[in-house]
């Protein structure tokens, strides 16, 4: 799947250059990379490299202290604007998450039904509309999550260790609805511990290591090709060198 074109695609989202601080601790450290429109971006690392603060970053559930965050034509690290019109734009699924598109969109009931059931029937689990969460598989709730998000009609899907919660039987069914979405067109930012399904989906991989970019490029030269050692342990370490 791997190997869009994306020479005419747009810049979705843009990170300029972006610092994450904790007290004395610099989490992110001068971050910068684009996500273009159409594309898969896996975002690698160690526990502890950044990851998931930077996907928080774009969300804007964590403030950057310095540098900027686009999407599209809009600097969302600006304090002055309206927060929640700009998380109506992205697509959130975490290792748990839950928010409805009425609360987001303010849509009435009817919409909102018509558009979930829909998206259920998308992904086969119509019949379970009326099903209590507890109910469902830990794959077929972050599945529903998934279609969640994609309520919102999205410019940019953030998924962030989507997989992680999940038993290792259930991992597949999720990992090929993603599969599914980026085959159909979706922009997608994930951050991921499941380095088969990086390397065969993403187009390209951003390596976080103590919260600098390591390396940033095709799977083909990061993954399978990697020149620098510390780049070579890491994936060594999942099999792929």
């Amino acid at each position: 799947m791997a190997g869009t074109d994306l020479t005419n695609n747009k810049k979705v989202l843009r990170i300029d250059n972006v610092v994450k601080r904790f007290g004395d601790n610099t989490v992110l450290d001068h971050i910068s990379f684009d996500v273009h429109q159409h594309e898969t971006v896996a975002l690698l690392g160690a526990s502890g490299s950044g990851k998931s603060t930077l996907m928080k970053c774009v969300n804007l559930l964590e403030q950057v202290n310095d540098g900027q965050i686009w999407l599209g034509d809009t600097d969302i690290t600006d304090p002055s604007i309206n927060m929640d019109k700009q998380r109506s734009r992205i697509g959130v699924v975490f290792q748990q998450f839950n928010l409805a598109a009425r609360k987001v969109h303010k849509w009435p009931r009817e919409k909102a039904e018509e558009k979930a059931m829909g998206l259920l029937r998308r992904i086969g689990m119509d019949q379970k509309a009326k099903e209590y969460p507890d109910r469902l598989s830990g794959g077929q709730q972050q599945r529903v999550a998934i279609c969640r998000a994609l309520m919102m009609e999205p410019e940019l899907l953030l998924l962030d260790e989507i997989t992680s919660a999940l038993d290792p039987l259930l991992v597949g069914e999720v990992l090929e609805m993603v599969g599914e979405l980026k085959a159909q067109g979706a922009t997608i930012l994930m951050a991921t511990h499941e380095m088969g399904f990086a390397h065969d989906a993403a187009d390209r991989i951003v390596l976080l290591r103590r919260g600098k970019i390591a390396e940033n490029g095709s799977p083909y030269d990061v993954m399978d090709h990697p020149t620098d050692p510390e780049t070579q342990e890491f994936f060594a370490a999942y099999n792929r060198v």
